[in-house]
């Protein structure tokens, strides 16, 4: 599979200062990745209601951060084609052949 550069956004942790919520200031990097449509077992790894948005599967050396409801991280956001696709399951495929992580984003 050929991968490609895309751009990730990443929100840093908030944190209260003097009792008062400040949001965690955004980084901005790059990964290669190799960009796929998302299979039906792709699509079954996502949160209940994501199932019917676009969605992509990408296959990178980096492990994206996912959003999770439980401990309320928001999930990376990645530049695809110009549109922002956020990550929302993450599997790690580390074997000896070719180890990657395995993510699931979808459309903003």
């Amino acid at each position: 599979m050929f991968r490609r550069p895309l751009t990730v956004t990443r929100q840093q942790p908030g944190q209260y200062v003097n009792g008062i919520w400040q949001p965690g200031s955004e980084a901005t990097f790059t990964v290669r990745a190799s960009v796929q449509p998302a299979t039906p077992d792709d699509v079954a790894l996502l949160p209940s209601g994501q199932e019917n948005n676009q969605a992509f599967t990408l296959y990178s050396d980096t492990a994206l951060h996912v959003a999770n409801e439980i401990n309320n991280t928001v999930g990376d956001v990645v530049d695809v084609d110009g549109l922002p696709y956020r990550a929302m399951a993450r599997q790690p495929w580390q074997n000896a052949v070719v180890p990657h992580h395995k993510t699931v984003v979808v459309k903003e």
